[in-house]
């Protein structure tokens, strides 16, 4: 047994496979943020509202629009109404 086999318990074939692998295709952890539009700086209000259904993030973006104002704006609106009319 090689020292690479001991030390990952693949092949000296399998260890070159996923080199090239890796070598010729890049590999991304996550959305390419910088593709769907994201500017820097607002990557972590776009990764909020990455988490909510398809149908409040069609809301929430002809809301903004109409009214000219941020996705975060939107949501605090709504927040506050909510609180305003439960106390």
């Amino acid at each position: 047994m090689t020292e690479i086999e001991k030390k990952t318990g693949m092949t000296d074939a399998e260890c070159e496979h996923w080199d090239n692998y890796y070598m010729e295709n890049t590999f991304e952890p996550g959305p390419n943020l910088l593709k769907q539009g994201v500017n820097p700086g607002f990557a972590r209000n776009t990764l909020l509202l990455s988490e909510l259904d398809t149908d409040v993030a069609e809301y929430l973006q002809a809301q903004a629009k109409a009214f000219h104002k941020s996705k975060i704006e939107i949501i605090n609106d709504l927040v506050h109404e909510k609180l305003a009319v439960s106390f």
